[in-house]
């Protein structure tokens, strides 16, 4: 597998990505590509590159990008989560993908993982150059779940990004929050997923257990699925986990049901993060979404 550090534009902002080759591809012929886009406040080096091979080592082009504000694209303030900002940087990936002479530019993919799913869900309602799109546990809509499972801490953090706001409107400098924390200290999702978070900390620079405080109202105010119905005739892969202990399956679920034709639903058994971590579980759901991009792009 080829690989080499990429970036493009976005907006006025400059992003960076990793563009993975095939080994055999012939400077003569074009192959389908893939977009990816990572989770939260994720970066392109956590799990990406592994379901790259995947989808590389079956003969198609893979870009895994930074969103702006996150890992080593641009943009400020850093750490800024702000998922309408991130389907603009995932539009603007195609964009410089379908210039590159290796691209097949008319056989497009794009695939999300976590809130990048509910990223891509955006995009492929919105953007006609998206043939085949593959949203694997995917976080639709952040304040949907709250109120509806978490009312809690809907409530919580909705005061947090409202007192927020009245800071940054004085000139005050944007606070940050912790994604996971142990029980009992300040986060957006709590306990669950921290030593998750932790390692992956230590084990990549680029990647930190924190984003804007702001950033909390920029997920609470983007439904990925407000316009899922008009995906089709997209093709549309969603892949759920039973056991998530982050998004409730009945919500997603009811987005599913909200799609229309040509779509599937797979599931796995274990938790969000499965997906990354248990081989079995990781193999099953790269090959998925591989077989889905060349059966149909």
């Amino acid at each position: 597998m080829q690989q080499r550090s990429i970036r493009f534009w976005s907006e006025d902002v400059e992003c960076a990505g990793t563009l993975y080759l095939p080994e055999t591809l012939s400077p003569a012929h074009t192959a389908p590509a893939v977009v990816l886009g990572h989770g939260t406040a994720s970066v392109k080096e956590m799990h990406l590159p592994s379901f790259a091979r995947h989808f590389v080592e079956a003969g198609l082009i893979a870009l895994a990008i930074d969103y702006r504000f996150l890992g080593e694209s641009g943009g400020e303030p850093r750490q800024t989560v702000n998922p309408r900002a991130q389907a603009e940087d995932m539009r603007n990936a195609m964009s410089w993908l379908e210039q590159q002479p290796e691209v097949d530019a008319n056989r497009i993919g794009i695939w999300g993982t976590s809130a990048g799913g509910g990223v891509v869900l955006h995009v492929a309602a919105l953007d006609q150059r998206v043939k085949a799109v593959v949203a694997q546990i995917p976080g639709i809509s952040f304040w949907r779940y709250l109120t509806s499972a978490f009312p809690a801490d809907a409530t919580r953090l909705r005061d947090l990004w409202t007192e927020e706001r009245r800071r940054l409107s004085q000139g005050e400098i944007p606070r940050r929050i912790k994604i996971t924390a142990p029980a009992g200290e300040q986060s957006a999702l709590g306990p669950g997923g921290l030593q998750w978070h932790e390692r992956l900390e230590r084990e990549i620079p680029t990647f930190h257990n924190e984003f804007t405080m702001l950033s909390l109202d920029h997920l609470a105010n983007f439904d990925g699925g407000a316009f899922i119905d008009l995906i089709a005739p997209t093709l549309l892969l969603m892949i759920f986990a039973d056991q998530d202990e982050l998004i409730p399956l009945s919500v997603n679920q009811a987005y599913f049901e909200r799609a229309g034709e040509p779509k599937q639903l797979l599931t796995y058994h274990g938790n969000h993060y499965a997906a990354y971590d248990e081989p079995e579980v990781h193999t099953f759901a790269a090959w998925a979404a591989r077989d889905w991009f060349l059966k149909y792009l």
